[in-house]
């Protein structure tokens, strides 16, 4: 493609587009990476968003249940699963199982009775 040929409004629309792909280069980019150096050292990545309110000893036996029952994965350690405090959530929790996530919170609910 020569440059030297294109009108104006090509050269505004080829920007544009040079834009976006940029963008989005970048954002896949930095989920690529994630998920690759999981991949790469074959570990799953067990994830649990809860609210602060609720005891930390329940969510990891509700979380153990839920990555069993849904996740088919049995016998998780303690260590193996990473829990973070959000307070956006509201009462209760969302499960991410390395890019499968259950959002169970009233957060949910609510947006969905909102529709």
């Amino acid at each position: 493609m020569n440059l030297d040929n294109l009108n104006k409004q090509e050269l505004q629309d080829l920007l544009k587009d040079l834009s976006l792909y940029k963008k989005l280069i970048s954002q896949v980019w930095n989920r690529w990476k994630e998920i690759f150096s999981h991949a790469k050292e074959w570990k799953n990545k067990f994830l649990v968003e809860y609210f602060p309110n609720i005891e930390k000893e329940f969510v990891l036996e509700e979380s153990k249940k839920i990555f069993e029952k849904i996740f088919s994965q049995k016998n998780l350690k303690e260590e193996e699963i990473i829990l973070v405090e959000n307070k956006k959530i509201l009462w209760w929790m969302k499960i991410f199982f390395n890019d499968d996530m259950v959002d169970m919170s009233f957060l949910r609910i609510q947006n969905l009775i909102k529709k």
